[in-house]
């Protein structure tokens, strides 16, 4: 399956996990960050991490590497690392699995947003909803 093919499919994929709060207006999605960051969460990264963020998504089985467990990026004793972390969401960091710094599967996304401060939000809140998914949390 050729990349493109891959993207078609996380695109197609993703619709599945959407939730109807996510097809209305900005005023009317969740109030609370981490009922935001899961459905940012659910719509942009569950068709190849799953929806428990483990790496067992329907699109993962199609990819060529397997999808992080991103339920271990904090390590063991350390504090996570928000600002990797944030920079890959916005493709800042490139993330290999995720394609180019051009085409990072949801970086153009998160950086393209109408304003700077939902731009920054999404990729807070979406930051904020992985820290409290993780195993290693004091």
């Amino acid at each position: 399956m050729n990349y493109w093919s891959v993207i078609l499919l996380v695109t197609l994929f993703s619709g599945m996990f959407s939730s109807s709060s996510l097809s209305q207006s900005k005023k009317s999605q969740p109030k609370d960050p981490n009922e935001r960051g899961k459905a940012l969460f659910v719509q942009h990264c569950a068709s190849c991490h799953g929806t428990d963020g483990k790496g067992g998504g329907p699109v993962a089985a199609s990819l060529k590497t397997r999808p992080s467990d991103l339920t271990l990026i904090q390590k063991a004793g350390e504090k996570f690392p928000s600002e990797k972390v944030s920079n890959v969401i916005n493709g800042e960091r490139v993330a290999s699995p995720h394609g180019t710094r051009e085409m990072p599967i949801w970086g153009e996304v998160f950086r393209t947003r109408s304003d700077v401060v939902s731009e920054k939000r999404d990729t807070y809140t979406l930051t904020k909803y992985l820290e409290s998914i993780q195993k290693n949390r004091k």
